[in-house]
């Protein structure tokens, strides 16, 4: 044994991995872990009153329970700057801040009567805000938005992220994450489109709760007590509710709201876009009027463009696979079948004029507000250069170039 040990002795490594154990072992046993020194924020808000900033943080605090549920907490800062804001908040915290983790970016419309990217960048620089971060805008305060989320998650387990989605599989169909608006913001014309999303009191719940409570008669004192408790509760609380709208934004400022139809509209031509519902009315089947709601689940789509007589011309050709998801007759839901499924000339006739109408809606938006989401500059750059720059300097701005586009959408539509 002793002329073993005397071996390893004489091998320098192994007595340099044996100090290491001596002197870092107990160290890192010991040590505290690093969940006491940091703060993990899993979405950030920020808001501005008078003419003074607010970080809202909600953050994750690791706690031991027995229900596997998430405890958050929500941390705020308030400062002159955003930088002082949030520092404010860690020392709130009493932790370091890092935002890596954060999924959900939120902000006020009145942060957005102003350069939003300023801030934004300054906390993707510094506080390591990801890219990928949802990035969207509250009617109230982003501070109230998250503690509705706060309480949302608690009760059901939905995340914010979760409800807000960005992608062909949810609401947005146009991404909404910073990323995307970062895009956006880059490009000459510095368009881009953020979600939108808004709280509403619980005037509703409460409404019905004291109705159940009223209606519980004699002999149910305690059930009653307990319905006057939650009307307190709901409205104290506010309801998150995502209609689909979204911020449309120039130079990183709000300048106009777009409907659900306009959004809609906006994502005609694009081709990740799917699952959009359009509905059209008073469609006469068999001699009766049906409301009718087609769902689009494919689609094909085939751009040119192209300058004649000196003039832009953007032609589009959507191919579009739909597929029957509603159909409503003397204010009652009928039940779908293969006779309300067939697509009729009047059925193929209403679904162009609506589809149609909702782009040159969503166009005119993007006109009046001299905004180019749908990448129209772009396009004729790269497929029309010479003429492109020609015309741009005819017209001496690029940001008016869209007003002077000629579009022509023709629409196929088929059966899914």
């Amino acid at each position: 044994m002793k002329e073993q040990v005397k071996k390893w002795c004489k091998q320098p490594v192994i007595i340099v991995l044996i100090i290491i154990l001596i002197f870092f072992t107990p160290l890192a046993i010991y040590s505290p872990g690093e969940n006491r020194n940091r703060g993990v924020v899993t979405a950030i808000g920020i808001d501005k009153t008078n003419e003074e900033y607010e970080i809202s943080l909600l953050t994750f605090i690791p706690t031991p329970n027995q229900t596997y549920k998430e405890l958050t907490s929500i941390i705020t800062g308030r400062g002159e700057t955003v930088a002082e804001a949030l520092y404010k908040a860690q020392i709130s915290m009493g932790r370091k801040i890092g935002l890596a983790h954060a999924k959900t970016t939120v902000v006020s419309k009145e942060l957005l009567q102003e350069d939003v990217a300023s801030h934004i960048d300054y906390l993707s620089r510094v506080a390591s805000l990801p890219e990928n971060t949802v990035f969207v805008c509250s009617s109230t305060s982003a501070k109230e938005l998250l503690e509705s989320s706060q309480s949302l998650e608690e009760k059901i387990g939905l995340k914010l992220e979760q409800l807000i989605g960005f992608n062909a599989n949810n609401i947005y169909v146009t991404d909404t994450s910073l990323e995307a608006f970062y895009k956006g913001y880059y490009k000459k014309v510095k368009s881009s489109i953020i979600g939108y999303l808004k709280l509403e009191d619980n005037k509703q719940n409460s409404q019905k709760t004291t109705d159940s409570s009223n209606g519980e008669g004699q002999g149910s004192t305690t059930n009653a007590e307990g319905g006057s408790k939650n009307q307190e509760e709901s409205k104290s609380k506010k309801s998150i509710i995502n209609e689909g709208e979204a911020v449309l934004l120039k130079e990183g400022k709000m300048v106009d709201l777009l409907t659900i139809d306009e959004l809609n509209g906006i994502n005609l031509l694009n081709k990740k876009a799917l699952n959009q519902i359009i509905s059209i009315k008073d469609i006469e089947l068999n001699g009766q009027k049906f409301d009718l709601s087609y769902k689009i689940k494919n689609k094909k789509v085939l751009i040119n463009t192209k300058f004649e007589n000196d003039i832009p011309i953007f032609s589009a050709q959507l191919i579009l696979g739909v597929e029957l998801v509603e159909v409503k007759g003397n204010h009652k839901t009928v039940v779908i079948n293969t006779e309300f499924s067939e697509i009729t000339g009047e059925v193929e006739k209403a679904l162009d004029k609506e589809i149609k109408k909702q782009f040159t809606n969503a166009l005119k938006v993007l006109r009046e507000n001299k905004t180019d989401v749908i990448s129209i500059n772009e396009k004729f750059f790269n497929d029309n250069r010479k003429e492109y720059k020609k015309y741009i300097e005819k017209i001496e701005d690029i940001d008016n170039f869209i007003n002077f586009v000629n579009f022509k959408l023709s629409l196929i539509i088929q059966p899914d």
